[in-house]
């Protein structure tokens, strides 16, 4: 019985020295030296020093955010390696840190910022791809003043994986530079993200300029097609060239100008009608436009605008009544000088 007792004692002091230990390790072993290195298209690898060989619940809990603030929200990961592979938009400049973590028990955070300088990546920003269904993507940049003389660019992208890389198949060029890209073949899977990078040629010592993109955050429908009104009650309808979606997942924007005075009314709706308030009086230009909500995904992008319906006002329209009786009153004029005709021939005849 003693025996038990004191193997019980042992254990439970041996535990409680590892957890000191433990304790101990974690917290005056906190991580050093944080590295940055290019790796793949887009993809870096982001390393630290460390005495740690992390198991179990023992890890190390690496953070970022951009130092733009365009996305303030800190993204997290926890690794027991000394390293994370990780798709940056580098040259937005980076905020990193990392600490040891084991449950309620860290280290303190080793912290370091990134602000890299623009001369450092390819000379080009406003790096813009608007995609068209599942497989046209159209794609522009600025070239900066940094740009050399003789400096040309190349855009290039990949999925998730770092080893399938594919280049643009179509430039568009200003002045003998590439200054825009279409691609009519890429394929997307529904919850992808993108990461498209320029390069500029004959500067290998340059990184390159990317962005990581959800295709569906920036993707354009075609216009509305057959706008129409019905002037007796003011209900305005269209159609969408393609409805691969269900339909409230559509917004629509209708531009309503009422073209005597110059005054615009812009109304979201969620359906291919709408019934609009005017003044029967006035001429009207009506738009309408199209994109996807966030029932679905939602698109940060517009389609173009219809080509404009012309609303005349109620007095210049005929209706078909109206057509009918004017129609009635020509024929019946034309009999009438038909008519005449034939007397004043039938006299002329008569005298003679």
């Amino acid at each position: 019985m003693v025996t038990k007792s004191l193997l019980l004692l042992a254990a439970l002091w041996t535990t409680i020295v590892n957890a000191e230990t433990m304790e101990e390790m974690i917290k005056w072993n906190p991580p050093r030296n944080i590295l940055i290195a290019h790796g793949n298209l887009g993809e870096y690898t982001v390393s630290w020093e460390g005495q740690c060989t992390c198991t179990g619940s023992i890890k190390y809990q690496l953070e970022y955010t951009y130092l733009d603030l365009k996305d303030p929200e800190m993204m997290t990961y926890f690794v027991q390696k000394h390293q994370k592979r990780l798709d940056l938009e580098l040259h937005r400049g980076l905020h990193t840190r990392v600490r040891l973590k084991n449950k309620e028990i860290t280290s303190r955070w080793t912290e370091r910022r990134f602000d890299m300088s623009g001369e450092l990546f390819a000379s080009v920003d406003n790096l813009i791809c608007i995609f068209y269904g599942k497989l046209y993507m159209n794609c522009s940049w600025d070239v900066t003043e940094h740009a050399s003389e003789g400096a040309q660019f190349i855009l290039a992208y990949r999925e998730q994986n770092p080893s399938d890389v594919y280049n643009c198949a179509d430039y568009l060029v200003d002045g003998g530079r590439n200054i825009g890209c279409v691609n009519e073949n890429i394929r997307i899977d529904d919850t992808i993200e993108i990461i498209i990078c320029i390069s500029e040629t004959n500067m290998d010592a340059k990184l390159p300029y990317c962005r990581i993109v959800n295709p569906f955050n920036f993707f354009k429908l075609d216009s509305p097609i057959n706008v129409m009104i019905d002037k007796s009650t003011d209900e305005v309808k269209w159609t969408l060239p393609k409805v691969d979606l269900t339909t409230d997942c559509y917004t629509f924007q209708l531009n309503c100008t009422n073209l005597n005075d110059g005054n615009t009314l812009l109304q979201n709706v969620t359906s291919t009608n709408h019934i609009i308030t005017r003044d029967h009086t006035k001429k009207y230009s009506l738009h309408v436009r199209a994109t996807v909500n966030d029932k679905c995904f939602e698109s940060h992008i517009w389609s173009d605008w219809s080509k404009p319906l012309v609303i005349d006002p109620d007095g210049r329209d005929m209706s078909f009544p109206t057509i009918v009786a004017v129609v009635a009153v020509i024929l019946v004029a034309l009999v009438l000088l038909l008519v005449l005709v034939c007397i004043k021939n039938g006299l002329t005849r008569v005298s003679s």
